[in-house]
């Protein structure tokens, strides 16, 4: 009785996880059209600027993304812990590489491979974050 008690708990605990993901996730593809499109030009660069510049944007948006999209994962995905994240890398990892492509082929924006790296970086960043709270939950929850 008890076990089943805290497994709905901890269901419902991670809820937040997905929709805060969901709706990063939707503003991050928002500022992109917006930024492809050139409207809010003013507005997106004013962000760019206030994260350290173009380079570290994509390192910290995509870091979040990470985080984010690991821990509604452990709400949505039933699989290995090890396997879920390795999905997350792969398809976040996807999702990068297709927004940079599309951006060469459009004359509104540059493709430029650094801002891959810096998003994957960032990704590897998010993930290795997110891999140390969950190891330091597990010690919690053994003890």
């Amino acid at each position: 009785m008890m076990i089943a008690t805290d497994v709905k708990n901890q269901s419902v605990g991670y809820r937040w996880a997905v929709y805060l993901f969901v709706s990063y996730a939707i503003v991050l593809m928002l500022l992109s059209g917006l930024k492809s499109a050139e409207v809010a030009l003013a507005q997106i660069h004013t962000i760019e600027a206030w994260l350290g510049g173009d380079k570290n944007m994509h390192f910290t948006l995509s870091a979040i993304l990470a985080v984010l999209a690991c821990f509604a994962s452990e709400r949505v995905l039933d699989l290995a812990p090890v396997t879920r994240t390795i999905g997350v890398v792969l398809l976040l990892g996807l999702a990068l590489s297709v927004d940079e492509a599309l951006q060469y082929t459009l004359a509104s924006r540059r493709f430029e491979l650094l801002d891959l790296a810096y998003g994957s970086l960032g990704l590897l960043t998010g993930v290795l974050g997110y891999l140390s709270v969950t190891f330091v939950r597990s010690r919690f929850n053994q003890v």
